[in-house]
């Protein structure tokens, strides 16, 4: 656990105090009562508050660089005073495009202070779309990071560097009003940030959250989560988890560790992360804690025993997560699985979990209203499915420009008797136990979550058509509804027509890498129901068969292709094929050009060793990332020469038998 120098804070009325756990005494469907001024202090007046009464206390840490809460305050008062200079004011956006690190916090923080709204920018996104993202919120200026400015060269939009506001000389002095007040008041209907999810028209949609529902949604995250957490941010900032644990570490004078791009990528480095900082929680997708368990596993889950609270958020959560979290855990650390659109800023239930039960998505959150309606918005009983409507104080403002889109599923909400009340639509079908907890049952339309974001299909489809070449295309997901397949026609008189990995690598130009398919499949025609429209079921299932591994040589590689030709580039190209589920594996294309991501190259790892008997270490394969490459590091040894002692010692070949039953209980236990 962490220090009692770090963790025992007290603001007064700043921060509203609740018992262990928060109160949940509340009539099934309706979240505790929030105190009645939860809305009124926006969370960055919490953080100066500590600036104030705790001024040494760490606040931020990332690698070896680490920042007080008076550092943290002077920072956002500097980059707060260049942002009105730049012309800033009250309601305005500003971009924020800096890499995960204390400097990015204070980059949001300074935003605020200037009386505007952030909107994160996710730099792992192409210049078009992070173009598209900052011409739809009409940003007023930027703030950003060296290695960030020249992404908007020529945009003519007011740059502040967030590296040479840390060192500057406005406000100089401690005492300065200006470190601590805004520029501009801040009103609970000022807008806080812009987070933009997929569209359905391929335009990116941006959810504008208010300080008051911010502030709303904090305090009710301090009642369930009492105290000061050490916490670790895996979060990207674009991704709205990481409200979660920025406001809800640094409103409490908590410690936010934040992982690097690097490091969110290796499960082993993050493992590390938890036990050098003693960090007590963390939140993260599913799919990503089922990889930290593994990694714990290999390393000892001694490696995280501070831990005091897991959370789980953003995908539905296997029961078989639960158990292994109990069984590797034989402390008292809580699992808590949390649902929440955007639109209902970030949480809107959760379901606390001290040993092994039941799947659901619990209760609602403090100040929150959970609403189970059917297609004529009447309340359905226990037992029932209907759809899912969120009220309370946490519901979003609504859509950025787009009042049309808004007022289809923000609604007045008919079951509060306070004036002005309003739910917003999920398009989430549930079932309400007779507990009074929520069963997830999946969605209504053909929307999509995939790595914890998002996705439209029908935002992916609209960018294939707009490719040259491209007729028509459907885009659907496995059985597992864990990746993306794309199917398209092409147009007429085009020959062999536009080539499947040209496809991906254009599009890859154009989306988010969550959005671009892991396979595209060119069709002659696509399969319809009796009633002439596309059979979606059939190419589900489609999308869901793993082909069998052929190895094919790149454009210009032929000569590589039969220099690296052999059984071990056969026994690579079957892991290849396996984790992607393509037939097709070239040997001298990357490896995230073929729909790879961070995620499954953990899963690589465990297919490779199962067909080679090697276990490469993370930092080698994202080095080398073609079959060929693959096959020549493990003909040499597998871990590589950046690779711990640990690694080069599970890059050591395995008993067939081993590996067996290794993938049998991976298979068995894996996070789909």
């Amino acid at each position: 656990m962490a220090s009692p120098t770090e963790t025992d804070v007290s603001i007064d009325t700043l921060v509203h105090p609740a018992p262990e756990g928060g109160d949940v005494s509340a009539p099934p469907g309706r979240g505790a009562p929030l105190p009645p001024d939860a809305r009124l202090t926006p969370v960055h007046d919490l953080v100066a508050g500590f600036a104030r009464s705790t001024p040494a206390r760490t606040a931020v840490r990332t690698g070896g660089d680490a920042i007080t809460y008076r550092e943290l305050d002077l920072w956002a008062g500097r980059i707060a005073a260049r942002l009105t200079a730049a012309g800033v004011g009250r309601g305005d956006r500003v971009g924020v495009l800096v890499e995960a690190s204390t400097s990015m916090v204070a980059a949001v923080l300074g935003t605020m202070r200037a009386g505007a709204a952030y909107v994160p920018v996710d730099l792992s996104h192409p210049d078009t779309r992070i173009a598209d993202v900052l011409a739809d919120a009409r940003v007023g200026a930027a703030v950003v990071s060296e290695g960030a400015r020249a992404r908007l060269a020529g945009s003519g939009v007011p740059l502040v560097r967030v590296g040479e506001a840390r060192q500057g000389d406005t406000p100089a002095e401690e005492g300065d009003p200006g470190t601590r007040a805004a520029a501009h008041g801040t009103e609970p209907s000022d807008p806080a940030y812009l987070i933009y999810t997929s569209g359905s028209t391929g335009r990116p949609k941006g959810v504008l959250v208010e300080h008051g529902q911010l502030a709303a949604s904090t305090c009710a995250r301090r009642l369930v989560y009492p105290g000061a957490p050490v916490f670790l941010l895996v979060s990207p900032l674009a991704f709205d988890s990481s409200v979660a644990g920025l406001w809800g570490t640094l409103t409490t004078g908590g410690r936010l560790i934040v992982a690097t791009p690097d490091e969110v990528r290796d499960p082993e480095r993050l493992v590390g992360l938890v036990e050098r900082h003693r960090v007590t929680r963390l939140l993260c997708v599913p799919q990503l804690y089922g990889l930290i368990l593994d990694a714990a596993e290999r390393l000892g889950g001694e490696r995280l025993r501070t831990l005091d609270t897991v959370t789980v958020a953003g995908e539905p959560l296997p029961r078989p997560l639960v158990d292994r979290h109990f069984a590797l855990h034989p402390g008292p650390v809580a699992l808590v699985n949390e649902y929440g659109p955007t639109e209902a800023t970030v949480w809107a239930s959760y379901r606390r979990y001290d040993a092994p039960g039941p799947v659901s998505i619990g209760a609602p959150t403090p100040g929150t209203w959970l609403h189970v309606l059917d297609d004529r918005l009447r309340p359905v009983p226990p037992g029932v499915e209907g759809e899912l409507f969120v009220g309370g104080a946490g519901v979003a403002r609504g859509y950025f420009g787009r009042p049309e889109a808004t007022d289809r599923v923000f609604l007045d909400d008919p079951f509060v008797q306070t004036p002005g009340s309003r739910m917003y639509r999920t398009g989430d079908r549930v079932r309400r136990n007779e507990d009074g907890t929520l069963d997830f049952l999946g969605r209504r339309d053909e929307q999509l979550k995939i790595r914890g974001h998002r996705i439209e299909p029908g935002a992916v489809e609209e960018e294939l058509r707009g490719l040259h070449g491209v007729r028509d295309a459907v885009v659907v997901a496995d059985d597992a509804r864990t990746r993306l397949v794309g199917f398209v026609l092409v147009e007429p008189g085009t020959g062999a027509g536009p080539d499947s990995i040209a496809l991906r690598e254009r599009l890859a130009d154009r989306l988010p890498a969550v959005m671009v398919p892991t396979r595209l499949e060119v069709l002659e025609r696509f399969p319809v129901t009796v009633n002439g429209k596309v059979d979606r079921a059939v190419l589900r299932a489609r999308a869901s068969t793993v082909p069998t591994a052929r190895t094919t040589p790149s454009a210009g590689a032929e000569e590589e292709s039969t220099a690296a030709a052999g059984e071990l580039v056969s026994k690579v190209a079957a892991a290849w094929a396996e984790v992607l589920g393509t037939d097709s594996v070239p040997t001298e294309v990357n490896f995230f050009d073929l729909g790879g991501h961070s995620l499954t190259m953990f899963e690589l790892q465990g297919a490779l060793e199962s067909h080679t008997g090697t276990r490469p270490s993370v930092v080698a394969l994202f080095r080398h990332t073609t079959v060929a490459a693959q096959a020549a590091l493990i003909e040499e040894g597998g871990a590589g020469p950046e690779a711990s002692a640990s690694d080069r010692r599970r890059s050591a070949p395995r008993q067939p038998g081993e590996l067996r039953a290794r993938r049998r209980r991976d298979t068995k236990e894996a996070v789909q």
